[in-house]
């Protein structure tokens, strides 16, 4: 089987985001680079819960399903315009986490600026306008959001995404991600919320080696 180990670890990290309540069995979809034309990517119409290395798919950056046997996930398109507006990613998680995808459906904004670990690992994230899910309107809108350079976004009415350079980084900022919504959650409710200032944030991305977010 073509791409064995990597649609193994790619079943692999599907798995672990259905154990750890990230998605639904339906739901997400997860791909990685694995040549410089090739991505390997979830198939559709699959148990999130038991996928195996066969149910990942194969296809080129043009689109062409190399895996013909397999119908890819409909959001194919989406991380296929994310590898093309971002060289320097390797690795997509898509999913619907309960709390993260509340804010993408709410007027209120997630805040990450609670936690060092939390601003660190994530930056801030892109919030991208509604589109219909599986279109190449929302595919375009994904990646022009995330072409600047956000570790994760929130898709309007829809659900969260997160990228990085291996499977387990964008796995990570993902699950990050959810703790950073429900703590802001938490907070609204306890109150006196002491979020991390500005030199703060600055000190922070120094640290992580990233451009200094301009701020008001």
């Amino acid at each position: 089987m073509r791409y064995a180990a990597e649609r193994a670890e790619t079943a692999y990290f599907m798995r672990r985001l259905y154990r750890q309540g990230l998605t639904t069995t339906s739901g997400g979809n997860l791909s990685r680079r694995v040549s410089v034309n090739e991505v390997v990517l979830t198939a559709s119409k699959s148990d999130k819960a038991e996928l195996q290395a066969e149910q990942v798919g194969i296809v080129s950056l043009d689109g062409e399903n190399l895996s013909p046997e397999l119908t890819l996930s409909i959001e194919t398109s989406m991380h296929l315009a994310i590898y093309r507006a971002r060289p320097d990613v390797d690795a997509i998680v898509h999913a619907h986490p309960v709390t993260a995808s509340a804010f993408c459906a709410s007027g209120v904004s997630l805040c990450t600026h609670y936690t060092a670990e939390g601003y660190a690992i994530l930056g801030d994230p892109v919030f991208v306008p509604y589109e219909l899910m599986g279109s190449t309107e929302l595919a375009d809108r994904v990646a022009d959001g995330l072409r600047a350079g956000a570790a994760c976004a929130l898709l309007e009415n829809h659900g969260v995404l997160a990228v990085g350079k291996t499977l387990l980084q964008a796995f990570d900022r993902l699950e990050v991600l959810e703790v950073a919504a429900r703590h802001t959650v938490l907070l609204s409710q306890v109150g006196q919320a002491r979020p991390l200032q500005p030199a703060q944030l600055e000190e922070l991305d120094r640290f992580m080696g990233r451009p200094v977010a301009s701020r008001c």
